[in-house]
């Protein structure tokens, strides 16, 4: 290989090797969840965009349809009991959570009325559709770890949040207080969200999720070098450093 060649290769070793790194990076963040113990419930409605409407319920500190605000949040009302929905499975009861659009990131707030089990934080399943007939499932908790809080989550289906917030964020409600806020990004959006009991909380005897607020998420904008675009980016350097380079050498 000649000289001014070499510096090519070098350049576009380096590139290889920089978008190896780059992807098993970005993979194993993919699929880990962050967890925070943030008390302060203002942290998370603030990251809200929109909330969901919530219908099919039949229990619950309010009405249905029901669409919470930070306000009613923070006071810690709750909605449970849901009912059928055509195209889910039909031995679970499923509560609806409709965006006026369709959204990909969202933020879902449970109430916890169980502090110390180990289920209640993890207390649903999500089915996503654009239709409100053809479903998709999205995440399923299927164990959860530890033998007093704050609780992790163990094994589960499909998507695992980005992050759980694994305390609670008084204050508390009239049966029950706001609690391990999960974050999700999944990779296609849904108008509609189905919430149904999660495998781990059918097993521990409590079939009922009780949910607060699910709603659409604030995402950050990309920051400027991260990911691939950075990649791109860093390898266009590298590759206009060796082409002067191989210049000045000739």
């Amino acid at each position: 290989m000649s000289h001014k060649l070499g510096w090519v290769a070098a350049a576009l070793t380096g590139c290889l090797s920089l978008g190896a790194v780059g992807l098993i990076s970005a993979t194993g963040a993919a699929n880990a969840t962050t967890y925070t113990s943030d008390s302060n419930l203002a942290d998370f409605t603030a990251l809200v965009s929109q909330y969901a409407t919530f219908s099919n319920f039949s229990a619950g500190d309010t009405s249905s349809p029901y669409t919470p605000t930070a306000t009613t949040v923070n006071m810690g009302l709750r909605v449970f009991a849901g009912g059928s929905i055509t195209g889910l499975p039909t031995n679970n009861n499923w509560i609806l959570a409709t965006f006026p659009s369709a959204v990909s990131s969202i933020l879902v707030f449970p109430n916890i009325d169980h502090l110390g089990a180990a289920f209640d934080g993890y207390q649903y399943n999500i089915f996503g559709s654009n239709n409100g007939t053809t479903w998709t499932p999205l995440f399923d908790a299927l164990t959860v770890n530890g033998s007093g809080e704050p609780f992790t989550l163990g094994n589960s289906s499909g998507t695992a949040p980005q992050t759980v917030n694994n305390v609670l964020t008084p204050g508390a409600g009239p049966n029950g207080t706001v609690g391990y806020e999960a974050s999700f990004l999944f990779a296609n959006a849904f108008q509609f969200y189905a919430f149904g009991a999660s495998t781990i909380a059918i097993a521990d005897g409590n079939s009922d999720q009780e949910l607060s607020a699910v709603g659409a998420a604030i995402v950050p904008g990309p920051i400027a070098g991260a990911g691939l675009p950075g990649l791109i980016l860093a390898c266009g350097g590298l590759l206009a450093l060796a082409r002067r380079r191989r210049q000045l050498v000739a």
